[in-house]
């Protein structure tokens, strides 16, 4: 697989303090990996530095072999789905778009082509409140697709929701990833959710934060003994 990201000895650090350092994994196309470990470590700051939203850093982050200073090439899609709540759901859906100048006669007919796929369809004409928070956070997402950014960065998309909606859009996002061939980098605190989704963990522990280990997921990997271990590596410096 070809590599369209490469992270290199990041580093991060805020006033005296270290938040991270010696950061480095590559991403391949198709590929999702998702980034475990413990609350506060600075989970959320590393895809703030990724994206170019934070670019105060030591190291190197490239796309396609090119240094990248730009927050164009990613698509960031948070835990809350901010949504704008006078906007109906096709109107949030191309915001970003709108944002950049595309006008509504081009935006659209591209995301009601996607309605379907996001299962929206049907309802592209209600507002925020109207609809559950599976739904809104489909939104979100899809307005993250719309892009057409080539990586997607999701910073713990799931978790508001409670178990069964859950488990519900982890199967649908697995789907629509291959479908649209999406790259993804994953912020996540839950293990189920990360062997579930991912081709490759990263687990950060330490102070600073530090990756202690890094496994490649396949169908022949054996869960529950890999959960033990993960456990094992997320307290390690607890």
């Amino acid at each position: 697989m070809n590599s369209i990201l490469k992270v290199k000895n990041l580093k991060k650090s805020y006033q005296d303090k270290v938040i991270f350092e010696k950061i480095s994994f590559d991403l391949h196309e198709n590929q999702i990996i998702s980034i475990l470990g413990p609350s506060g470590i600075g989970k959320t700051t590393l895809l703030n530095v990724i994206s170019g939203i934070d670019k105060e850093f030591d190291g190197s982050i490239n796309l396609n072999s090119k240094n990248h200073h730009s927050k164009e090439n990613f698509a960031f899609s948070q835990s809350k789905d901010l949504l704008i709540p006078w906007k109906n759901v096709i109107d949030n859906a191309v915001f970003s778009l709108e944002l950049s100048g595309v006008k509504k006669e081009k935006s659209y007919p591209v995301a009601k082509k996607l309605m379907s796929d996001f299962f929206l369809k049907g309802s592209e004409f209600k507002y925020p409140h109207q609809l559950s928070k599976g739904m809104r956070q489909r939104v979100s997402l899809i307005r993250s697709f719309l892009t057409g950014r080539p990586i997607l960065l999701l910073d713990e998309p799931f978790s508001p929701l409670d178990s069964i909606t859950r488990d519900d859009l982890q199967d649908w996002l697995i789907d629509i990833l291959k479908k649209h061939n999406k790259s993804v980098v994953l912020v996540t605190h839950d293990i189920d959710e990360a062997l579930k989704i991912s081709n490759k963990l990263i687990i950060l522990n330490g102070e600073p934060a530090k990756i202690v280990d890094e496994i490649d997921i396949n169908k022949k990997t054996n869960h529950n003994k890999l959960k033990v271990k993960i456990r094992s590596l997320l307290k390690r410096n607890e």
